[in-house]
């Protein structure tokens, strides 16, 4: 009868427990050592059929998260903590756990909500996409990353702002091969015919640009997980594409 009662007890806690990382079997091994007292690794694996290394290994982590204690030698006495000192000690487990995953993941979202929360998404028609173009580039920033993948985007006016920003920024053009550029030192220039779209990327921002129907249109944002996404694909193609 008491079998079946801490059986039942054990179904309707160990998915509660297994969010701490505390297996069935775990907690099964601790209510027995509890109910009958001191025992063997051996008596434990022949009472509740548990192969006898799975039995020592449960033993030995129980007893390293401080849930029972052993005595004597060859062989060994295990013995349960009483029941109280058993759940002040996961209410511990729990807090650490709690702790972590604040550490881990409510952090490091809020800080990109917070550095976000006036961010912009805006839609930027083919009207507009060339005052666009030479806003961003006229934006004070450490980087310019710049593909232009459509030769109608390689124009005089645009090379020539591009290149006022190589002494003090950093630039990195990416065009097609076939596609010549002046005014931009070598190193700041590569060639890639592996290009989806175009765009720019500064410190604070990205404008990304597609063609739709022979007609360019962009997106254009501020937001640092965009920013940052981009980024990242851009340094790819730098990466993999021919000076």
């Amino acid at each position: 009868m008491a079998e079946n009662f801490i059986e039942d007890i054990l179904s309707r806690v160990s998915r509660f427990a297994s969010i701490l990382g505390i297996s069935k079997s775990e907690l099964r091994i601790y209510a027995t050592l509890l109910l009958e007292g001191q025992m063997t690794a051996r008596q434990i694996s022949d009472k509740l059929e548990i192969s006898y290394t799975k039995v020592y290994s449960i033993l030995t982590k129980l007893e390293e998260r401080g849930w029972i204690r052993k005595t004597g030698k060859k062989p060994s006495y295990y013995y349960a903590i009483p029941i109280r000192d058993l759940w002040a000690n996961i209410k511990n487990l729990l807090e650490e756990k709690i702790n972590e995953f604040e550490k881990q993941f409510i952090e490091p979202i809020s800080a990109m909500l917070s550095s976000s929360s006036s961010y912009t998404i805006m839609v930027i028609p083919t009207v507009d996409l060339k005052k666009t173009i030479f806003e961003i580039l006229n934006e004070n920033s450490k980087r310019y990353y710049v593909v232009l993948s459509y030769p109608e985007l390689v124009t005089n006016d645009v090379i020539e702002l591009l290149s006022t920003k190589v002494f003090n920024s950093e630039v990195r053009l990416l065009v097609p091969s076939s596609v010549s550029v002046s005014k931009i030192p070598p190193e700041s220039i590569k060639r890639s015919d592996n290009m989806f779209g175009s765009g720019i990327i500064t410190s604070s921002s990205v404008l990304l640009i597609v063609k739709n129907n022979d007609r360019l249109s962009g997106i254009l944002s501020n937001h640092k997980y965009f920013v940052d996404i981009a980024t990242v694909y851009f340094n790819h193609i730098w990466e993999s594409s021919s000076k």
